[in-house]
């Protein structure tokens, strides 16, 4: 599982800084982090708890079931929407990293 979580937070850091880089409007930073790392995430990666809930409940805002398609979603978001959900990513990447650092302390 620690695996799958390191990968999980590499992805997720790069997500951010994607989101951090572009100068675009926040759909668009929101489309372009899904499709270059965000979207590559799946919620098995993550173990059970605040962090897979907090997961679910982005993607759930990014991919819903009348239409699974992100790119869709995405364009139907406003753009406080879509600051939304970017800063919930931000924030996921931030826990992730946070329990995977206090996972590598705990094995020293």
């Amino acid at each position: 599982m620690k695996d799958n979580l390191a990968r999980c937070a590499e992805q997720l850091r790069k997500a951010v800084r994607f989101l951090a880089n572009s100068s675009c409007a926040p759909r668009e930073k929101l489309r372009g982090a899904y499709d270059t790392e965000f979207g590559s995430i799946w919620h098995d990666d993550f173990p059970n708890g605040s962090l897979k809930d907090d997961y679910l409940t982005i993607i759930s805002s990014i991919i819903k079931s009348d239409e699974p398609k992100a790119a869709v979603n995405i364009a139907a978001m406003s753009d406080e929407q879509a600051r939304t959900v970017i800063q919930q990513i931000c924030s996921l990447s931030q826990a992730a990293a946070y329990v995977l650092g206090k996972q590598s302390n705990s094995e020293r």
